[in-house]
């Protein structure tokens, strides 16, 4: 948050293996080039490039919680795997070739380049005054099993069918079908955007002395970082977060949305330049595999995941209630453990349109709740889920006149956008801010469909509703009811 004065709670609060990871992945492109159903579910939106992933025939991902496999997770430590589970690409020399490199464990090595300072210091939240915010959630400890009457929720009215669990008041509250751990596919684009997130909090105020240097900047070239890239030479941090930087113009109405499938076009960018960032606080490692493990996965109690480091277009796997952990944090806008993990303001852009010409439905590797505008997979919308708008148009990293949305409303009473961290086969994270709630499911229908199999639980529990769903969803689903806003979120400036 912006500022912790004043904020109000009234609440208390696996692995699995690797093996045939390529062989999917194939399978995954292949359904790419055919066309179908993706992560989101149906695709009814205008986007140019589909998903991988087929609605008909997921991939099984729910396996019962396992011991072993070769892949490092936390507080297993081992040598650091390869960073790429398949054949690294070879890195970009002339800026020309066609997908981005695999970020290399020790790409530790600042670029010299001759792009312009873009700034010297990071947009950090003021210091906070006081005690730090009543959040509540379970630090690197067992999660605590909140009762039904401590996390306002009737678990007999969790529809069936549905395999999730849910987390409310930093509290574990209910499991469906069990803690499942699978392979979580593009969400763990989201997962990479937390790797930045956390990286850029721990270099904020490094002093920045050329390019390539100091904090990281989402308005930063990624050239800057990196020397050359494999797409638009003058693509920013937040364009190839937003997998726009492909486009040979970045003038507002001339991007377009490309999802970034494997991880191979641009996003993966993203841990590249954190890594070669992290080179400049000693005793950071420069690993984005253990760098995972050792500033993720150990400091929020992740003890069921792992990521062999490289590719955030998939490779993360874990259990429903280590997918908890991260959306716990990021509704607590990068709180957790009693202290900040990552800057509100990082959070914030992850969870708002970064680019409305493009896709109203996408920020900075999530995705959102819209009215409108949504590419590829977010055409889909949910009169029940609260749109991701800025509070003001333009907003910084677009030149967006207003938010785009087709039923002719930008305004909003609360900043409570859901949003949701996606992948093939059903694989969600969804964050409703304004209730403090996360809902994590593995082999689900959709975002939409977890988020209406817990809403009568919620809903029968409401203080205001009293189980009156229609009632809720209109104001709820208009931001004019936040019953759990814990802090007001602020729009970063810069």
């Amino acid at each position: 948050m912006s500022t912790n004065a004043g904020w109000i709670s009234s609440q208390t609060k696996a692995i699995a293996h690797r093996k045939g990871l390529a062989a999917a992945v194939a399978v995954a492109l292949t359904t790419v080039a055919c066309g179908g159903s993706g992560e989101r579910g149906t695709n009814t939106g205008t986007g140019t490039t589909n998903v991988a992933g087929s609605a008909a025939t997921p991939p099984t991902t729910s396996t019962p919680a396992a011991n072993g496999g070769s892949t490092a997770t936390a507080g297993k430590p081992t040598t650091a795997p390869s960073n790429n589970p398949t054949t690294p690409p070879a890195a970009p020399t002339g800026g020309t070739s066609g997908a981005a490199a695999a970020p290399s464990g020790n790409d530790s090595t600042v670029p010299t380049t001759t792009q312009p300072d873009m700034g010297t210091t990071a947009p950090t939240d003021p210091p906070p005054s006081g005690d730090p915010p009543a959040y509540h959630d379970p630090g690197t400890g067992p999660w605590e099993m909140g009762t039904p009457e401590e996390c306002k929720i009737d678990p007999g009215m969790v529809t069936a069918g549905q395999n999730l669990s849910v987390f409310r008041y930093g509290k574990l509250c209910h499991n469906q079908g069990g803690n499942t751990t699978g392979q979580n596919w593009s969400a763990t684009k989201t997962l990479g955007g937390v790797l930045g997130g956390r990286a850029a909090y721990l270099v904020k105020d490094v002093p920045r002395t050329g390019p390539g240097t100091g904090p990281i900047l989402h308005e930063d070239k990624a050239t800057d970082w990196l020397g050359s890239v494999g797409y638009n030479q003058d693509a920013l941090l937040n364009h190839i977060m937003a997998m726009v930087g492909h486009n040979g113009n970045l003038a507002y109405g001339s991007k377009s949305f490309s999802y970034d499938t494997v991880g191979s076009v641009q996003i993966t960018d993203i841990v590249r330049v954190a890594m070669v960032a992290t080179a400049q606080v000693p005793g950071l490692t420069t690993n984005s595999g253990e760098f995972m493990r050792s500033e993720v996965f150990a400091k929020l109690g992740m003890m069921n995941s792992s990521w062999p480091g490289g590719t955030i277009g998939y490779g993360w796997t874990s259990d429903l209630e280590d997918m908890g952990r991260i959306g716990v944090m990021l509704v607590h806008d990068g709180w957790y453990g009693g202290e900040r993990f990552m800057e509100a303001s990082w959070v914030y852009r992850m969870s708002h349109p970064a680019h409305e010409d493009a896709n109203t439905a996408y920020g900075q590797l999530a995705w959102l709740s819209n009215r409108g505008g949504g590419a590829s997979f977010g055409g889909t919308i949910d009169d029940c889920a609260p749109a991701a708008f800025w509070p003001s148009y333009p907003h910084v990293g677009s030149e967006a006149p207003d938010c785009r949305s087709t039923d002719g409303n930008c305004t909003l009473k609360h900043d409570i956008g859901m949003f949701d961290a996606a992948g093939l086969g059903g694989q969600y994270i969804v964050v409703h801010p304004g209730l403090d709630l996360v809902i994590a499911g593995h082999n689900a229908q959709s975002a939409a469909a977890l988020w209406a199999a817990v809403r009568p639980a919620v809903v029968a529990k409401d203080p205001m509703y009293m189980g009156d769903e229609a009632a809720f969803c209109a104001a709820y689903g208009a931001s004019d009811y936040a019953p759990d806003l814990l802090a007001p979120r602020i729009a970063p400036t810069k």
